[in-house]
């Protein structure tokens, strides 16, 4: 019988898998990535409407999953997942051959609604690597759902200006995965000025909005969504925002993606206490200067 597990999916899908890691042998997974229906640039591109189409977007995944639950509900053993954006994944034991074709079918009945590259099928004896990254990437997917959320409160969103106004000390948001950078970066800043530091870009949207910081470092390669679509979700809630972009990376083709997505500045990693600092103070927020007008 098959378990429908919807509620903290991510967690019971670790623990499961640590259950079945000494001996894979027999479990199937089949994987429908329903989170590639929404796009992050037009989903971001409309604050006002995300709550909207984020509620369409579950109740689709919720109909898939019950189609997907009706189909292989003969499975003797298994648990149905509907992560927190959206995924599907039914993880089965396959125990002889009708289970075999009943896998089949249920994945040729699935797949067939989605695009084909939206739909994989694997053997945990030879994928059970694949699918324990799988978990880090649906914990991280979790966090940029609730970033989407976040960008829904209208009233925090649109306070964002009057409380950087308000507030008397410069607060410094840092986007930054590798350690050693964040790190320098913390004890260069953290004397002068407040700051946020975030290992991503799904924390770093919601934290934009708690902080309404005056300036963000932003580094372009991060896990889960990169610094681009990081740099569209902050401007979609604050145009004003001056956000600066970090990277070893120097093609123009990231410098020209950046200027063109609303970044105010590039700094070039490593880069030195002298250059980080002055970037600082070019920020108008950080000198106390503050402009009204779009």
């Amino acid at each position: 019988m098959i378990e429908a597990v919807r509620e903290s999916a991510e967690y019971h899908f670790l623990t499961t898998l640590d259950k079945i890691k000494e001996n894979p042998k027999g479990w199937m997974a089949l994987h429908f990535a329903m989170s590639r229906l929404l796009n992050h640039t037009e989903l971001v591109s409309k604050p006002s409407e995300i709550e909207d189409n984020l509620s369409k977007a579950r109740i689709k995944s919720e109909a898939f999953v019950d189609e997907m639950l009706r189909v292989g509900s003969d499975f003797k053993r298994g648990y149905g997942y509907l992560f927190s954006d959206n995924d599907a994944v039914l993880l089965v034991h396959v125990g002889d051959d009708e289970d075999k074709a009943l896998l089949q079918e249920t994945f040729k009945t699935m797949a067939k609604q989605l695009r084909a590259d939206f739909s994989s099928q694997s053997n945990l004896v030879t994928d059970f690597y694949s699918y324990q990254k799988l978990v880090d990437q649906k914990f991280l997917s979790s966090k940029r759902f609730e970033a989407y959320y976040a960008m829904c409160d209208q009233h925090k969103v649109e306070s964002i200006p009057v409380r950087r106004q308000r507030r008397e000390d410069s607060r410094v948001l840092v986007v930054e995965d590798d350690r050693f950078t964040a790190a320098y970066a913390a004890n260069i800043l953290g004397k002068d000025y407040d700051l946020t530091v975030c290992r991503n870009g799904e924390e770093a949207i919601e934290a934009y909005i708690d902080n309404a910081p005056d300036i963000v470092f932003l580094d372009i390669h991060l896990p889960g969504i990169n610094g681009h679509e990081v740099l569209q979700a902050i401007n979609a809630v604050d145009p004003r925002a001056y956000v600066v972009m970090l990277s070893v990376d120097t093609m123009k083709e990231n410098i020209t993606q950046s200027a063109q997505g609303g970044a105010k500045n590039f700094l070039k990693k490593p880069f030195s206490k002298e250059r980080i600092l002055n970037i600082v103070k070019g920020s108008p927020y950080v000198r106390g200067i503050y402009f009204e007008k779009e």
